[in-house]
């Protein structure tokens, strides 16, 4: 097995690469260290890992590129997790989701088929469900329009993994459900909740305490990839996978853990977004089924694991990644 990962300096693709690394399984990896959020985080994240020498830096919309990576490894199994994230910047900066969530997919897709991997593994999101579905929400549902130009180009990605004809590999996508952990994305609330009380600032609260989310811890989503890596189930059709804890908990729930844990948190109200859906809930009944491992650890194990990560960073090093992102 000879793994390549897109976005490997990124939170997702960096935990995965480190957990490949432990299992002793050959991967490189590439990145295009893009500005959403500190590239200098990114390559901390790298240094961290000792994988620097084996992550590329390259543009999956670089098409000759990114095509002379896979004709010089050869992999056998692509995981595809390069994108631009973030539901609110979509809406202000639009272009960086055409050319690497939908155009950079499509070409990491033809390369994957052009040298015949075995399978290609690619992140989707919880954001593809939009708003007015039963929770929990199932990957058979039939989906209305997404709420944000970021879970378009997701839902984009699917539909391609689904139509685009292809030899025998095997397409399988991951509907991360709010992920956090060590490492993660600086935008995000569980980053931003924890460095702001670290950093002895204010939180800026731009939604409802009461929406509620499926929080999915980092290292659970590496299992669950490994396994399908792993694998030896043939799937003759592309399938899609809820990633998700499968116990959804409000922002007000999610204070309070932390204040269990004895960390002081200030939150200042600010105005709504009103792309921000009021739930997410993802049922892993298919995990379940697939023989997968669903995503086990509790929120309080991950918030507390998630704050003694942040406090082993040099403070001037995560008042740095906090200030750029917001």
């Amino acid at each position: 097995m000879r793994v390549l990962v897109t976005g490997a300096a990124g939170f997702i693709g960096g935990n995965l690469m480190e957990s490949l690394k432990v299992r002793g399984i050959e991967a490189i990896g590439l990145d295009n260290f893009s500005s959403y959020y500190s590239p200098d985080m990114k390559r901390a994240h790298l240094d961290f890992t000792k994988l620097n020498s084996c992550t590329h830096e390259i543009d999956i919309s670089d098409e000759t590129s990114l095509n002379k990576l896979f004709d010089n490894y050869r992999p056998t199994h692509v995981v595809h997790l390069a994108a631009q994230g973030g539901v609110r910047a979509s809406k202000t900066d639009p272009l960086p989701y055409i050319q690497s969530n939908q155009t950079g997919f499509l070409n990491v897709l033809n390369a994957a088929e052009r040298i015949g991997v075995d399978k290609f593994l690619y992140a989707s999101s919880s954001s593809v469900y939009g708003e007015g579905l039963q929770a929990p929400f199932k990957e058979s549902e039939t989906l209305s329009a997404p709420k944000s130009l970021y879970a378009l180009s997701k839902l984009s990605n699917e539909l391609t993994a689904k139509h685009l004809p292809g030899r025998q590999t095997q397409r399988i996508g991951f509907r991360f459900f709010t992920v956090y952990g060590p490492w993660g994305r600086p935008d995000m609330a569980v980053f931003r909740l924890l460095a702001s009380a670290r950093l002895q600032e204010k939180f800026k609260l731009t939604a409802s305490t009461e929406v509620m989310r499926d929080f999915t811890y980092v290292s659970d989503v590496s299992n669950v990839i490994d396994a399908a890596l792993k694998s030896n189930v043939n799937l003759f059709t592309p399938e899609v996978y809820n990633v998700a804890g499968g116990s959804p908990f409000t922002l007000a729930q999610l204070f309070e853990v932390i204040k269990d844990l004895g960390i002081s948190i200030r939150v200042e109200e600010a105005a709504v977004d009103p792309l921000d859906v009021k739930m997410t809930h993802g049922s892993v009944s298919k995990l379940e089924a697939s023989n997968f491992p669903v995503p086990s650890t509790n929120l309080r194990d991950g918030i507390a694991q998630t704050w003694n990560w942040m406090n082993n960073l040099e403070i001037d090093q995560l008042r740095a990644w906090f200030e750029y992102s917001s």
